[in-house]
């Protein structure tokens, strides 16, 4: 039995991006725009944690506009482009 490996998923044409479990040959729809998307990570957890997500939540923030999850580091939303206010 093959398990689900954890991808980063991303949109081609309006670069969303979502962690999703996937599977070989499995085709992922971005449930908002209907774009398909294509695996463009393997998620790997870092040394004893729990956690499978690339970034811890206390480093992450949503955006204002769209509420997608970015880094507490990052000056304009990648998801629509908006500049962030200062921390």
């Amino acid at each position: 039995m093959n398990e689900k490996q954890l991808y980063r998923m991303r949109a081609a044409a309006s670069g969303r991006e979502a962690l999703a479990p996937t599977e070989p040959g499995s085709v992922y729809v971005d449930r908002e725009t209907g774009e398909e998307m294509a695996p463009v990570a393997k998620v790997l957890p870092l040394a004893p944690s729990a956690s499978s997500l690339p970034r811890s939540p206390e480093n992450l923030r949503a955006c204002r506009r769209c509420d997608q999850l970015i880094g507490l580091d990052v000056s304009d939303c990648p998801y629509c482009g908006l500049r962030q206010e200062a921390l």
